[in-house]
């Protein structure tokens, strides 16, 4: 293997900082773009004083450094790329017209395709146009009020910034967050319409002072009262445009503006007076079409996608209602054939398991399938030292079924086909009436069947909704037979006939680990799948959503420092919710049973291990601690700055709201699902609009 000159350095900088480079790059375009744009526009007099802008020039330095390094990186690639010291001979080499400006960062590993050397420098050359560092020349050499000229250079780092946030997306992505397409296909077009909206209200300003400083009477800044225009003229023939308000007021209007026309809302307040402004407000208006139109566009297919499995579930229950109500069916069976798909619903969220296998190559079918049912059937006492051949090859004949509640898996007195071992859910032994035990996953009946024929003196049924394997008789001993010597099988028979006789033993095991499960007092209300946990989680929602409608009342007192007795109300009702949450807390640490591989967890020490997992415990501190009460130090003023901080807790909206749905569920409430989205949209919007 070849080492490339280069190789040492990448491998150390991912070492260093594995995230660092892509967020440090984007956030320093986008810093670049957006600060000389408003410099340009509403700082005409910018230069590079320490004293005057130190933030700018500080910010510029650091910009100027980590491109001028990137520049650097990007010099030595291209000259290895180019060099005709190449690993491949000529005659290897791929030849690609079109290489372009790759989606992967500098950092990664290079291809090794050969470019033009025309191209390689073009792009080079652009690369080192669009961030070298003018403004410095300009400063030494010539006139410092011609630094804003010299800065314009960055602008092109526009063309850069795509990639950056390529780059930036796949951090992202990696650590979990934004994984849907379309939620982060969304975001950047938010992001694009707020950098296309910073752009254009600085250019709406700058087109206006420039007609001004020329003469032109009455631009929509002055009659604006932004700035006005004296009669004087400088020794170049311009007029001295005299700001009356502050910068910070000038952009706010300015990006107003550009917001308005972009979004096709148009008050009417501010408007073109003259055809520079009104060509910069069609291009202005084009632009935000055209990225209105987009984002409109991805958020009705992005909010489709959340319940398209959901609305066709939906679409197919109804008509399997109809084709039930058709045929006359009893009620009872009609309501194992709704629960049948509702069962599926909840456990596979409407996939088809059978098409997806039917799809896939055999041998990936046959990886699926050995990690499903081989540990299964590798945990019979028969089966624990076969290897991975004759555990494939049954696997490849196992039958699995699925077992409405009350189904019979096998009856009294019928004949044992194989080996029985459940997959998920739970299933009961039965002698006559009598419960003898209780099998849950992992849990096996009647393994010596696989040699000895017997009959059933034992009932199995199903006690909810069960996946059982069933290993043939007939297949397993055509499988071993093919596989394994007579040795084998001799020992094979010997383990079966011990089993055979350790039967009724086996049969007098304990039950599952429901049967210790506590369900008494309260205890009986900390099951995951009861009632009351279902309404908890809703009232959990309900609480949150008291969170979200009374800190925007908060927040408007921020500027008042309103003292903390003048709205009782309000914090009363905050101070009882934050001890609903506190209550919420000592129960999910303590209390609230949980599900894992579908036993019940009861056990406390493990309950407060599951809590450390499932919850982010900074987020959970923030949002209990009683920040409150510091205002008490302040004579009890900012009490409201202080509320701010249970915003920490609206990101788990998202998680109650599914409590919704199983509380209904269980009240088996019947909604429309379109109504019911929109009942939610409608909501949502209620709460924007309240914020």
């Amino acid at each position: 293997m070849v080492q490339l000159p280069w190789a040492t350095t990448k491998q150390h900088t991912r070492r260093l900082s594995p995230e660092f480079m892509p967020c440090c790059r984007a956030i320093l375009a986008i810093y670049l773009i957006t600060s000389i744009s408003f410099r340009f526009a509403f700082l005409p007099e910018f230069t590079l004083s320490l004293r005057q802008y130190p933030g700018f020039v500080v910010l510029d330095l650091l910009a100027t450094m980590s491109f001028s390094f990137e520049t650097i990186r990007l010099a030595r690639v291209t000259k290895h790329l180019i060099s005709p010291k190449s690993i491949l001979p000529a005659f290897e080499r791929p030849v690609d017209e079109s290489v372009g400006h790759s989606m992967r960062s500098y950092d990664e590993p290079m291809d090794l395709r050969p470019q033009r050397p025309i191209w390689a420098y073009w792009r080079l050359s652009f690369y080192l146009f669009s961030t070298f560092p003018f403004e410095y020349l300009s400063a030494v050499f010539l006139d410092g009020g011609l630094v804003n000229y010299a800065l314009l250079n960055r602008l092109l780092m526009l063309f850069h910034l795509p990639k950056y946030l390529r780059d930036l997306s796949v951090v992202i992505v990696r650590k979990g967050y934004l994984r849907n397409i379309g939620v982060r296909r969304t975001w950047v077009l938010f992001f694009t319409m707020a950098l296309a909206g910073h752009l254009c209200g600085c250019g709406f300003y700058m087109v206006a002072r420039h007609q001004a400083m020329n003469g032109v009477a009455l631009t929509w800044p002055e009659v604006y009262g932004i700035y006005s225009i004296e009669s004087t003229t400088t020794g170049d023939g311009q007029h001295q445009v005299v700001v009356t308000g502050t910068t910070a007021e000038a952009y706010i209007i300015s990006l107003y503006w550009a917001y308005i026309t972009m979004i096709t809302t148009g008050f009417g307040d501010i408007v073109p007076l003259h055809i520079p402004e009104t060509m910069w407000g069609i291009l202005t208006m084009f632009v935000g079409f055209i990225i209105t139109a987009l984002t409109i566009a991805n958020l009705q297919k992005t909010i489709g996608q959340f319940d398209a499995a959901r609305l066709s579930f939906q679409r197919k229950m109804e008509l399997i209602k109809k084709f039930l109500h058709y045929r006359g069916l009893p009620k009872e069976v009609q309501e194992k054939v709704t629960s049948f798909y509702d069962y599926q619903w909840r456990t596979l969220k409407g996939a088809d398991e059978e098409q997806f296998l039917i799809e896939l190559p055999r041998a990936l079918q046959q990886q699926v399938s050995n990690y499903m049912c081989r540990d299964i059937i590798a945990s019979l006492p028969l089966l624990r030292r076969a290897n991975k051949a004759l555990l494939n090859a049954l696997v490849e004949y196992s039958e699995m079924n699925i077992y409405s509640p009350n189904d019979h898996v096998l009856k009294h007195g019928e004949k044992i086909r194989g080996a029985i071992l459940v997959s998920r859910g739970e299933v009961e032994v039965l002698k006559g009436s009598i419960t003898e035990r209780k099998m849950k996953r992992l849990d096996r009946f009647a393994p010596e069947c696989l040699f000895i024929r017997k009959m059933s003196a034992y009932s199995l049924r199903s006690k909810g909704y069960s996946e059982v394997i069933l290993i043939p008789r007939t297949k397993f001993q055509q499988i071993i037979h093919y596989q394994c010597d007579k040795e084998h099988i001799a020992q094979l028979r010997d383990a079966a006939s011990t089993l055979s006789r350790a039967t009724s033993k086996a049969n007098k095991m304990f039950g599952s680990g429901e049967d210790l499960t506590p369900t008494e007092g309260f205890k009986k209300h900390c099951h995951p799948t009861s009632f009351f946990r279902k309404l908890w989680d809703c009232l959990i929602l309900l609480g949150l959503l008291f969170y979200t409608f009374s800190i925007p009342l908060s927040f408007m007192h921020l500027v008042e420092n309103t003292h903390v007795g003048e709205h009782p109300g309000l914090l009363g009702l905050g101070y009882a919710t934050d001890v609903f949450f506190w209550i919420d807390t000592v129960l999910k640490h303590d209390y609230f049973f949980y599900l894992e591989g579908g036993l019940i967890v009861f056990d406390k020490d493990h309950i407060r291990q599951h809590f450390y997992q499932q919850h982010n415990i900074a987020r959970e501190v923030i949002g209990l601690v009683p920040f409150d009460i510091a205002s008490c130090f302040l004579g009890g003023r900012f009490c409201h700055h202080f509320r701010l901080a249970k915003l920490v807790r609206l990101p788990n909206i998202a998680m109650y709201m599914e409590s919704v749905d199983h509380l209904l569920t269980e009240l088996k409430v019947d909604i429309d699902l379109s109504l019911y989205r929109l009942v939610k949209l409608n909501m949502l919007m209620l709460f924007a609009c309240h914020w």
